[in-house]
């Protein structure tokens, strides 16, 4: 009997290392993605403090931060993963906040579930990409345009 609980310890044990180590070995990419991100706007935005991480894979890649600089102004920074030297900074007071392109995502549409939200870059320009399930439990994604300024209609596109 004490040979089989030792047993059943032992696998346990190995067991679990094999889960964390699956654990961190999947998340190693996101979290160099973050730190190279969170570098990069503080060389190139003076971000001194991050508070949001997004990862953004549309037509091409993007890390976006939003922080602090040191006047206490808060930032949005968009970080392409190719050319990481085309970096696009917004004041978060210019944009649209996640409550306000989820509102205006319910204006056009009737959402059952939001799934989530981030920010994101669609044909050059900053977006909000929301996904959200409709009435059918079809899975949908809406482009809202991130810039109060930009009075183009949310870009939207329907995956079923």
């Amino acid at each position: 009997m004490k040979k089989w609980i030792i047993s059943f310890c032992l696998l346990l044990l190995i067991v679990l290392g094999f889960s964390v180590n699956i654990y961190y070995q999947s998340t190693k990419p996101i979290n160099k993605a973050e730190s190279f991100a969170k570098k990069t706007a503080k060389e190139k935005a003076n971000l001194v403090s991050m508070d949001q991480f997004y990862l953004y894979n549309g037509n091409e890649s993007y890390y976006i931060t939003v922080g602090k600089k040191k006047n206490g102004e808060k930032i949005a920074v968009w970080i392409p993963e190719k050319n990481n030297d085309q970096v696009i900074v917004e004041k978060m007071s210019d944009g649209l906040s996640k409550k306000d392109a989820i509102k205006k995502l319910k204006e056009k549409e009737t959402p059952a579930k939001i799934l989530g939200s981030r920010l994101g870059m669609l044909n050059n320009e900053p977006v909000w990409e929301i996904s959200y399930l409709d009435q059918s439990s079809h899975l949908n994604y809406a482009y809202i345009y991130f810039l109060k300024s930009n009075n183009k209609t949310p870009y939207m596109i329907y995956n079923i």
